[in-house]
């Protein structure tokens, strides 16, 4: 089967993984790069491939099959609308849009031409996370009861010398970060239907939050708790804790903790807590640790690999762009919550798949 040809629009830290990614994989090959920053032909000659200004261009020289677009978040939607101009299925990087009238374009846009649509959420390809749903959902905690989520670590000074990542319009953890934080809970537990949100920026004095705490109920009647830092020497993100970036120092720690009516799961040591007699016991009667061993893998390369799938018309999208938009949903529902300093319902869901 011929490798399926991908082009990548915008070359930042992500898409340069993507672009590098692409051109050592057999299953695809990449055509061209895009960039509006002629810095990023740089990237395009270490691939040995063409670079171009305009998606337009590139998109109308090299005839790709697919799209990754990897630019600006406010720029998703108008990437979007021109990769349906040239019918092309496309991965666009999380979060599918700045604002929920960006995502309503992309989603309104795809949806009349059939393309496929696949949002770059890729921690739903990690096997552990796919193993938690599976114990979640499939009953082995039995009824979720809650969720308590970690995410700390002190990024250095030198990352905010980046302007954009200094303001409220897309820096700060929440759509940083967060948002794979808070699409994990919907793919593993359920719908969230209500966030309480506070933020401080206390730490470095900038316009945007430096760390923040949201208080979650979800439609099946679980809660759950989500505190956040990216100012402090702490051990526990997702990303220090299960490896997946090795750019980050790994710690091994956990940073999820599941809790059921009959088990409890931590993650991402994938530690199962249980009573090691009969059910219905209490806080004086043993328990046991039950390890459960997880193939790892690379969440980035089995994303990939799905969306040449999906563009060969073999899968459909993990998470398409109604799933994408909802996960958005629920981040600027947690950002006006943190402004209005009230409970706000998420405006906007779908059913996981």
């Amino acid at each position: 089967m011929k490798p399926v040809r991908l082009a990548v629009v915008g070359v930042g830290l992500i898409g340069a993984k993507h672009a590098a990614l692409i051109h050592s994989h057999a299953m695809c090959e990449l055509v061209g790069i895009a960039d509006h920053d002629p810095a990023g032909r740089a990237v395009a000659d270490r691939l040995g491939v063409p670079f171009y200004s305009t998606a337009e261009e590139l998109f109308d020289r090299e005839k790709p099959q697919g799209a990754i677009l990897a630019t600006p978040n406010s720029h998703h939607a108008d990437a979007a609308e021109q990769c349906v101009k040239q019918g092309l299925h496309m991965l666009i990087e999380k979060p599918i849009a700045e604002t929920s009238q960006q995502a309503q374009r992309i989603v309104e846009a795809t949806a009349k031409s059939g393309l496929q649509v696949l949002v770059g959420h890729h921690r739903r390809h990690n096997p552990l996370i796919r193993k938690t749903r599976e114990l979640v959902q499939g009953g082995t905690l039995g009824s979720l009861v809650g969720v308590s989520v970690l995410w700390a670590l002190k990024k250095p000074d030198a990352y905010f010398e980046v302007g954009w990542r200094r303001e409220p319009s897309g820096g700060g953890p929440l759509l940083i970060n967060l948002i794979h934080e808070l699409d994990c809970l919907r793919f593993i537990c359920g719908e969230i239907r209500e966030v309480y949100a506070q933020t401080s920026s206390a730490v470095r004095k900038f316009e945007v939050e430096d760390s923040l705490s949201i208080s979650i109920r979800f439609a099946n009647g679980a809660l759950g708790t989500v505190m956040a830092s990216d100012a402090t020497p702490a051990a526990w993100s997702y990303e220090a804790v299960t490896g997946e970036n090795r750019s980050y120092f790994h710690t091994g720690e956990n940073c999820y903790h599941f809790l059921g009516t009959q088990a409890s799961l931590a993650f991402p040591r994938m530690e199962l807590w249980r009573y090691s007699a009969k059910p219905g016991q209490g806080w004086q009667d043993p328990m046991e640790r039950v390890r459960l061993e997880v193939p790892t893998a690379d969440p980035l390369t089995l994303q990939l690999e799905h969306f040449c799938r999906v563009v060969r018309g073999e899968e459909a999208p993990v998470i398409d762009a109604p799933d994408g938009a909802a996960s958005l949903a629920v981040a600027l529902a947690v950002r006006e919550s943190a402004t209005e300093q009230a409970p706000r319902l998420v405006s906007s869901t779908t059913d996981v798949r």
